[in-house]
């Protein structure tokens, strides 16, 4: 009877649908982000293409490239959430949705670093955090949205895990020889089974969130960031030589306007510190951005005032770390290539305190979800 048992168990495996798509399964990430926002330690130097960035919740790995100082030396940022990471990034949603309000708001902190160089090779690194207090829509919390591939799921998973659990019943009671060791081969293919099953789920459950997340792309956000960041020169491989240190603070909120149009505002603070001479300077921010389009190509226009109590810090390359200036406006948009990268482009064109022309700069970054 063991012995039936282990071939009608292999023949079940062999034709399982599960277990036939094990090639296709490995693709399982699906997007479930509304957007995919600029790494806050580039929006921290201000190296994006928009000053007033998009909040936004990744739940994932990225890396962004920025385009400011068109050198081919590498500006880029690395930014990840590890509370999502380590606690929700799961095959299934059920710890998610039954996790408290708080532990779902801290599941979007979102830690960063990134790094820039200029045209006058002077260098920037910055460190920021973020954490989502409000969304307005959270695709993966709408169990609705899943009823219906849950009960496949259930319907699909239950007959394996009633076999493991014969199976493993079994091997229990046979003692050792070549029929266990067969036992425990098919017992082995059963589990990888299981494994699939739920790879396709999480890929069935991620897919029905993107659709809904393209639905409502320009949903309500507020996001709250904190950040450090440095200039310095590398003279030799052993001296790091600072020029100037600062530390930020601010919050980035959104709301959509019908199917098509997001504004996002800007509050932000920034204590800077010239360390050739000890100098302490500090920037108040606001901004607003008027972005119109679609979840593949959105098109945005925004303007950000600046106030501070040393005019000379705009003019100061070593220490303006967050590229601020009196009034700074910007022209730009969003393309989304694919469901992982994402181009930015952009011009800049800044202002002194008397509305009088300064600089243009082009700007340009590419997104990229580590999927």
């Amino acid at each position: 009877m063991g012995w039936k048992l282990i071939l009608l168990l292999t023949l079940y495996l062999n034709s399982s649908p599960a277990f036939s798509q094990f090639g296709s399964s490995s693709d399982f990430p699906v997007a479930s982000e509304f957007s995919i926002p600029v790494s806050p330690a580039f929006d921290l130097i201000g190296v994006n293409n928009a000053l007033v960035a998009r909040p936004g919740n990744i739940r994932d790995f990225k890396v962004d490239w920025a385009f400011k100082s068109w050198r081919l030396r590498p500006n880029l940022a690395l930014q990840a959430q590890p509370v999502w990471e380590i606690f929700y990034n799961r095959r299934t949603l059920e710890k998610y949705q039954k996790s408290s309000l708080w532990m779902r708001t801290l599941s979007t902190l979102d830690l960063s670093a990134g790094t820039i160089e200029d045209d006058s090779q002077l260098r920037r690194l910055s460190f920021a955090a973020k954490i989502t207090l409000y969304q307005q829509r959270d695709a993966l919390l709408d169990a609705r949205l899943f009823i219906e591939s849950n009960a496949e799921f259930d319907e699909r998973r239950r007959p394996v895990e009633e076999s493991i659990d014969t199976l493993s019943r079994l091997i229990k009671l046979t003692p050792k020889s070549d029929k266990k060791d067969s036992l425990q081969l098919v017992l082995d293919q059963l589990r990888t089974q299981a494994d699939i099953l739920d790879l396709e789920q999480k890929r069935t459950n991620l897919e029905i969130a993107s659709s809904y997340t393209k639905k409502f792309w320009n949903s309500s956000f507020v996001d709250v960031a904190f950040g450090r960041v440095f200039s310095y020169r590398n003279d030799t491989l052993l001296k790091l030589d600072l020029k100037g240190t600062g530390f930020a603070a601010w919050i980035n909120a959104s709301i959509g306007i019908g199917k098509k149009i997001l504004i996002t505002s800007l509050v932000r603070t920034v204590m800077l510190k010239d360390d050739f001479n000890g100098q302490q300077s500090s920037l108040w921010s606001g901004g607003l951005n008027f972005r119109y389009g679609s979840p593949k190509f959105n098109f945005f226009t925004e303007a950000v005032f600046t106030q501070t109590n040393n005019e000379t810090v705009f003019a100061n390359a070593n220490v303006n770390l967050v590229q601020a200036n009196s009034l700074t406006t910007s022209y730009g948009g969003d393309w989304r290539i694919s469901r992982n990268v994402m181009l930015s482009y952009g011009v800049r064109v800044d202002y002194n305190r008397d509305f009088e022309f300064q600089t243009i700069s082009p700007i340009a970054g590419i997104a990229c979800m580590m999927r």
